[in-house]
């Protein structure tokens, strides 16, 4: 596949998005809403490390009527506004429950927006040997002619869809790690190729070589077979936890959950974040709680 081929493709996963996306809302306007609850957050900006804890994240509730219409808006809103950052992410947690004399259509059409969102997807993020790396893929898909003004991310996000054996759903704030386990001499070759290889952002390279220096010292000191992980913190972010009939799944909650079905299900509420009412993090029982190197968030497993 060649450059033009890929963008041929893209449109028309593009334009059939468009489609489909207005069936979806005029199925959902022709039934009965039941209920509807969505949860605004402020747009966060993924270039920020936020790994840190944040103090605190304001919820701004809506219902009924305006929780639906901020749910279409969630599920349709593909290209910023005037003045709006295509980088920032936006989420709105909740769910909208309706019932309609159109399940099996509304399904069909959520399935083959899910399947056309994840076949842009593989396309853009599998396109490197024609684009090349993360910024040029980037300047590719916002050129003009293609899809200026695209946020990224709500073009690839899937859109849950719940059928009338749903009983209740609730939020929460997830604090979760990224773990991640690595022998020494992975990491001594990681941070010999940064030496070779300086990031853009460090205004001091011979700085930063000496700092790897000591850091690559460090870690010849272990035995060979020293146990490490790296034990990133994400950053906080909402989950829902969906019951349907006897099985539980949890989900990140980016956009509303669809539910169907005519009896009320429970629909619990998403409180403020605040850093004072958080659990503390369990702690793995085999790692150390200092870690050996705090910039590459390295822990080692005693």
């Amino acid at each position: 596949m060649n450059k033009h081929e890929l963008a041929a493709q893209l449109r028309v996963l593009e334009r059939r998005q468009h489609q489909l996306l207005a069936m979806l809302r005029d199925f959902i306007d022709d039934s009965e809403l039941i209920q509807g609850s969505t949860f605004a957050l402020p747009p966060h900006d993924p270039r920020q490390d936020t790994r840190h804890d944040t103090p605190s994240i304001t919820v701004t509730p809506a219902h009924g009527l305006e929780a639906l219409y901020a749910a279409h808006h969630a599920w349709g809103h593909l290209y910023a506004d005037a003045g709006e950052n295509t980088r920032l992410v936006y989420r709105l947690p909740g769910a909208i429950q309706i019932h309609s004399r159109h399940s099996e259509e509304l399904f069909g059409i959520i399935e083959a927006i899910n399947a056309d969102r994840k076949t842009f997807r593989d396309l853009v993020t599998n396109s490197g040997p024609i684009l090349g790396g993360p910024n040029t893929r980037w300047e590719f898909l916002h050129s003009k002619g293609m899809f200026e003004g695209l946020i990224t991310l709500q073009f690839y996000r899937q859109i849950t869809i719940a059928g009338d054996t749903a009983r209740s759903i609730s939020f929460c704030w997830a604090h979760k790690n990224t773990m991640q386990r690595m022998t020494k001499q992975q990491i001594i070759g990681t941070l010999r190729a940064s030496q070779d290889s300086p990031p853009r952002h460090v205004l001091d390279p011979a700085g930063w070589v000496a700092q790897l220096e000591d850091e690559i010292v460090l870690l010849s000191a272990l035995s060979d077979d020293a146990r490490l992980v790296i034990r990133r913190p994400n950053p906080v972010h909402p989950q829902a936890w969906l019951v349907e009939g006897n099985s539980r799944r949890m989900q990140v909650a980016s956009t509303p959950v669809l539910i169907l079905g005519a009896q009320k299900v429970k629909i619990g509420l998403l409180k403020n974040y605040d850093i004072t009412q958080k659990r503390p993090p369990r702690q793995a029982k085999t790692t150390a709680n200092e870690p050996l190197i705090s910039r590459l968030w390295l822990y080692q497993e005693q």
